[in-house]
């Protein structure tokens, strides 16, 4: 199994995978609208031996108070439904992580899969709230910025049009 920086020929195995494998047509349109909007950060790819694509963690820019800070969120965290028992999750977080930190981004933010990222080493963040999902728990990796969970702001995902079969 290799694990890498997704490049643009991944795009159809990631759709297929999300769409079909993972079964989440409502997140492969998201991640689709992310993508043609340029939210995309960085996004982490597990393909076997001929290329298929069998995982993805994608990663997107968040403000913080309305600046950027070169913080980003957790947008999508896909496993084929195969793989969930090997440590792929976690070896693609951990790959994700180590090349943003590479790319001196400061901050990592997880929604999503709180129990599991704290056990990850995600830090609770109860001054940080997200604009568009009001009370959500958010979690946080820091990276450049040691004290981000100690911070009081406003947090605010990237904005796409998704298509009128969507509501997510």
């Amino acid at each position: 199994m290799l694990l890498r920086t997704e490049i643009g020929l991944d795009a159809a195995g990631i759709d297929t995978l999300i769409r079909h494998g993972a079964q989440h047509p409502q997140l492969a349109e998201r991640i689709q609208a992310l993508r043609e909007a340029g939210f995309i950060t960085l996004g982490v790819v597990a393909t076997d031996d001929e290329g298929k694509v069998l995982g993805y963690q994608a990663f997107s820019p968040i403000q913080v108070n309305g600046e950027e800070l070169n913080w980003v969120v957790i947008s999508a965290a896909v496993v084929d439904p195969h793989h969930t028992s090997t440590s792929l999750a976690k070896d693609l977080l951990f790959e994700g992580l180590d090349s943003l930190n590479e790319f001196s981004y400061r901050a990592v933010v997880g929604y999503q899969a709180l129990s599991w990222l704290q056990e990850q080493g995600f830090q609770p963040a109860p001054g940080l709230t997200l604009d568009t999902l009001g009370e959500q728990e958010v979690v946080i990796y820091p990276l450049e910025e040691q004290n981000a969970a100690q911070r009081q702001a406003v947090l605010t995902l990237p904005s796409v049009e998704l298509t009128e079969s969507t509501n997510h």
